[in-house]
């Protein structure tokens, strides 16, 4: 449920945007969406959904890219993806510690009409 306010200010952030730039359509919206954000797609894509309704948004195109979160070294201080059970440095074997790598959840692209 937490989706639903945070979807609710990116909304009005795209249409803010959008209204700034003149725009009489928004075609498409690309969100970036960390995979360790807590957040579900599919709440996403259901709320998105319900904020466009009878706005620049109805009829945009969803988007949404995965991040995949990010390790770093603590022996050599290598950044490396993190696979599933493996927290293993690839080049030295150390042991990876998490980073703010994949927590992430925001507007990447917006697309336009004017």
């Amino acid at each position: 449920m937490h989706e639903y306010h945070i979807v609710e200010g990116i909304a009005k952030q795209i249409l803010e945007k959008a209204k700034n730039s003149g725009a009489k359509k928004i075609i498409g919206v690309t969100l970036v969406m960390g995979e360790l954000s807590g957040l579900q797609e599919e709440s996403i894509r259901v709320y998105f959904d319900n904020f466009a309704k009878e706005n620049l948004l109805e009829g945009t195109k969803l988007i949404i890219k995965t991040a995949k979160s990010k390790l770093k070294c603590q022996d050599c201080g290598t950044i490396f993806e993190h696979e599933k059970s493996d927290f293993n440095c690839p080049k030295c074997q150390g042991l990876g510690i998490l980073t703010n790598s994949g927590k992430e959840f925001y507007i990447d692209n917006i697309e336009i009409e004017s």
